[in-house]
């Protein structure tokens, strides 16, 4: 039986299949570059002084631009957060929660965000928790659940990112949980069998968000899927001076 030389030419079929791949890794490059780079590392606080409305929502320069970004978040866990960046101005433009998720976290079935100066740098933080939505007993942990140290840009990217250590977690809201200037996360997570819990990650001023502890993890009575309308302890007021006004 004749052997068939390899002539050390590709074949049309392995030509087509090398030219696929070729434009998948150039249109993923393409798809990278189209987030934008994150702000840069900054010398010092923002000039932008955070503050609350009467409304309470959070003023503050979250990209380093020098103008004043407005954060929003009606759902009160997350899942309506927005960012109006550039507030007032003629280059105003607001992003949701799954515009911050940057990738793989835009692409997941469920999407939160808070934002708050968790390490107290003077640059407000972004936490993203992303993933699939649970189901049966067993808890299904987030695709994403990580802090972006601030400043960070319109797509949510930061050149400082810390991974939190979350389980099956689908609200959050920056809370209080330890009365000191940091902000906390309040998380709404599902420990399996039909049990949810609330759990904690403490401001620090190192890695923005720490392990909470037990002492501040406690059953979600009565809840189920559905979180309640407020997270326990959640609230930017201990954090932020109102905004003055005129």
């Amino acid at each position: 039986m004749a052997t068939r030389g390899h002539t050390g030419t590709p074949g049309p079929g392995r030509r087509s299949r090398a030219a696929l791949v070729l434009a998948g890794l150039l249109l993923c490059a393409g798809c990278e570059d189209s987030l934008g780079q994150p702000p840069p590392r900054p010398d010092g606080p923002s000039a932008v002084a955070a503050c609350l409305t009467g409304s309470g929502d959070l003023i503050a320069d979250v990209d380093d631009d020098g103008r004043p970004d407005r954060i929003t978040d009606p759902s009160h866990h997350g899942a309506g957060l927005a960012i109006a960046f550039g507030t007032g101005s003629r280059r105003e433009r607001t992003v949701p929660a799954r515009g911050l998720a940057d990738r793989p976290g835009n692409r997941q079935r469920y999407v939160r965000a808070a934002v708050a100066d968790f390490d107290q740098d003077g640059w407000s933080d972004l936490a993203v928790v992303a993933g699939r939505a649970q189901g049966g007993d067993d808890p299904v942990p987030p695709r994403v659940a990580e802090l972006r140290l601030g400043p960070f840009s319109g797509t949510g990217r930061s050149r400082r990112t810390v991974r939190l250590d979350l389980g099956a977690t689908q609200d959050i809201a920056v809370a209080d949980h330890n009365h000191d200037r940091y902000p906390d996360l309040v998380a709404y997570t599902y420990s399996g069998d039909g049990v949810y819990e609330f759990q904690a990650r403490l401001g620090n001023p190192r890695t923005g968000l720490g392990a909470g502890t037990r002492a501040y993890t406690t059953d979600a009575e009565a809840t189920g899927y559905d979180p309640p309308a407020r997270l326990p302890h959640a609230g930017l007021t201990p954090f932020y001076p109102g905004c003055r006004t005129g």
